[in-house]
Parts: structure tokens; C-alpha cells; sequence
């Protein structure tokens, strides 16, 4: 699928910016992708802050192990800012466009991601027992 393009000041083409493109959204679909935006990172700011707690609140487990599961949370909260970021400029584009909103897969991948997180604190806990 070409992009549209629009006359540039020297005369040449360039690709129009997609928030260019379409017609303006009703505000009230906006407004609600922005809330959904703002949940992602939401969930990606308290995953950091679990990640921080983990590594520096807690002495009943091992270093490595505490390091391991701070890694991985800090890891899942960037994957969730930028699923949500990419799932909120798709749904503006499409929004804009006037074609249908589509499937998302971050909530499933999210889902995923929590339930290996949920096995490896069964772990932490286990070790530390």
C-alpha cells in the first residue's frame, strides 16, 4: 500500500504524516484511545516500580535471583510502553482512515508475560523457603 504524498516547499513529494492523513476522529474515540494509552503505561510504571522494590526492598533471596526478576520486570514494563504506543498510534490511524479498529495482540501477549512473571515469583518463593 503506497503512502499519499503532499507537495514539499522545493517542489518535490514526501510521504504525508499519519496524523495528516484521514479525517479527524470523533473526540470522543480520541479521548478513549488516550485512556487506553495512559493504562499501558500506567501498568508499565508499576512494573518498574515492582522491579525496583524487588531489587532493593527485599533481602530473603539471593542477589542473582532478586537481579534476575528485576531484569525481567524492567524488561515486560518497556514491552508494555511500547505495545501500548503501538497499539494506540495503529487504532489513530485506522481511526482516521475510517477502517475497522482490528484485533489487538498486547493484551494476549501481556497476559503471557504476567504468567511467566507469576511462575518465576512461585520460584523466588520456593528458593527462599
Amino acid at each position: 500500500m503506497s503512502q499519499p504524498e503532499e507537495q514539499g516547499d522545493e517542489g518535490g513529494s514526501r510521504p504525508v504524516q499519519w496524523w495528516k492523513r484521514g479525517k479527524e476522529p470523533d473526540y470522543r474515540a480520541t479521548m478513549a484511545n488516550e485512556r487506553t494509552l495512559l493504562a499501558w503505561s500506567r501498568t508499565a510504571l508499576a512494573l518498574l516500580a515492582a522491579a525496583f522494590a524487588v531489587v532493593k526492598l527485599t533481602d530473603v533471596t539471593p542477589r542473582g535471583l532478586r537481579l534476575a526478576l528485576g531484569s525481567y520486570l524492567v524488561a515486560l514494563a518497556s514491552g508494555v510502553a511500547v505495545a501500548g504506543y503501538v497499539q494506540w498510534r495503529s487504532r489513530q490511524v485506522r481511526m482516521r482512515e475510517g477502517r475497522p479498529l482490528g484485533r489487538a495482540v498486547g493484551p494476549a501477549l501481556l497476559m503471557g508475560a504476567l504468567l511467566v512473571l507469576a511462575g518465576f515469583v512461585v520460584a523466588v518463593i520456593v528458593r527462599a523457603s
